[in-house]
């Protein structure tokens, strides 16, 4: 799956939410967020909760479109094995989706409680705190051959959604942006990442080697506790106001181990 499924209206609207998102204070605001989705991937149904893994499974729904009696037999019988939940709790991934866990490893019970509430489709996505409170999103009763660009959605836009439903839950306190030391370099990478620059585009405009830029980046997503680009943009934009490297290229870069000049 490539990002050319998506149009330039799209991408646009995907900046967008984004950019909402990291102005969000209110809860409701969060419902608005994931409700906007579906003017990129129509759905019928969605819902979003938390999950404390410090205190066990206890689950709680924020927001839902989902039949109400659906959502209370589910949420007993059905949310720990969700697969994107299960995922958070097994593994040590930070975001997770339901589309990495093939389908014959639901439940029958679980199947069929989605087949008597007329729920077809799903695709839910979980995102890792690092206090140990995690968010879910999910959404249903989408077109299947729009599984695909669903799942790039959700791969970009549920990091922001994540830290904007944690910042209004009112038992949330953020941590600090000092707890986390960048570099002044390191900082500088992931300021051109957020701003949308390829690896190979940053390499050029700091003037050193793609591998250092590489380098950087695996050093970056490990301080940071993220796994992927998108995470780090969420993480980046969410603090942004606390840094202020400006976006100029600089050259006093040193070479990584892998780069070193002969």
């Amino acid at each position: 799956m490539s990002q050319a499924a998506f149009s330039p209206k799209e991408f646009q609207r995907l900046g967008e939410i984004m950019y909402e998102a990291r102005a969000l204070s209110r809860p409701e605001g969060v419902w608005q967020l994931v409700t906007a989705v579906q003017q990129v991937v129509p759905f019928e149904f969605s819902g979003c909760g938390a999950v404390n893994l410090l205190h066990g499974i206890q689950p709680s729904l924020g927001h839902s479109t989902y039949p109400k009696e659906f959502c209370q037999l589910y949420m007993g019988q059905g949310l720990a094995t969700d697969p994107a939940v299960h995922r958070l709790i097994t593994s040590g991934q930070t975001v997770t989706s339901s589309a990495d866990q093939p389908a014959a490893a639901e439940s029958r019970e679980v199947a069929s409680l989605k087949l008597d509430y007329g729920i077809k489709t799903c695709l839910s996505s979980g995102v890792r705190g690092a206090t140990g409170t995690c968010s879910y999103f999910a959404f249903s009763n989408f077109e299947p051959t729009q599984t695909d660009k669903l799942r790039l959605l959700l791969d970009i836009l549920t990091p922001h959604f994540h830290l904007s439903f944690q910042r209004c839950l009112s038992t949330w306190k953020p941590q600090a942006p000092a707890t986390v030391l960048l570099s002044k370099r390191e900082e500088e990478i992931l300021r051109w990442v957020a701003a949308g620059k390829t690896n190979w585009e940053i390499s050029v405009i700091l003037k050193v080697s793609l591998n250092t830029v590489k380098f950087h980046l695996k050093n970056i997503f490990q301080k940071i506790g993220v796994e992927n680009r998108w995470s780090a943009i969420a993480y980046w934009q969410n603090g942004e106001q606390h840094r202020a490297t400006p976006l100029s290229p600089s050259s006093d870069d040193r070479f990584a181990s892998s780069d070193q000049p002969n």
